[in-house]
């Protein structure tokens, strides 16, 4: 399989694998913190702002600019501001599936030779699309390991322990 097409394969999985993640778990266990770093909601709407705001930008520049620039996303600065743990998962979700599916249907309208464009990038310096993805599915690929983390330790018990809800 060509560099193109796997990145697109990779890339069409996460969302499901993001509400997958999600499933079932009480909104007390979404925004549990075991330490400093993500809850499982904050990584959701991490993943979110990264593909609106980040990656579903630098595809639509990079393919259609002349060596853009990218300005650098303070993803730890975004989940302060926007209050993370305090937002609907659900719309999280649908506006990360509608980003992407956008970005996919980009990639696939590329060709190999798109692969060569180039961008500046705040932070990395000069990139081509070809590393911009790879960018962007290691860092799906770490936010879903830190998910699947989450969720064991949750349904391990090694994760918040919250009473069974009694119908009133």
């Amino acid at each position: 399989m060509e560099f193109l097409e796997e990145a697109i394969a990779r890339l069409s999985e996460a969302p499901q694998r993001v509400e997958e993640a999600v499933q079932g778990l009480s909104e007390e266990q979404l925004s549990w913190k075991p330490t400093e770093f993500f809850s499982i909601r904050e990584n959701v709407l991490h993943l979110r702002d990264l593909d609106v705001f980040g990656y579903e930008k630098r595809l639509r520049l990079i393919l259609t600019e002349d060596y853009a620039v990218f300005p650098d996303i303070d993803g730890a600065k975004l989940a302060i501001e926007r209050n993370y743990n305090a937002q609907p998962i659900r719309q999280a979700l649908d506006d990360l599936k509608r980003s992407r599916a956008l970005s996919l249907q980009r990639l696939k309208g590329s060709l190999s030779q798109d692969l060569d464009r180039t961008a500046e990038m705040q932070g990395v310096g000069p990139i081509d699309l070809r590393r911009l993805l790879e960018l962007w599915m290691e860092h799906d690929r770490g936010h879903l390991a830190d998910l699947a983390e989450l969720r064991q330790a949750i349904e391990t018990g090694k994760g918040p322990q919250f009473a069974p809800h009694q119908a009133a």
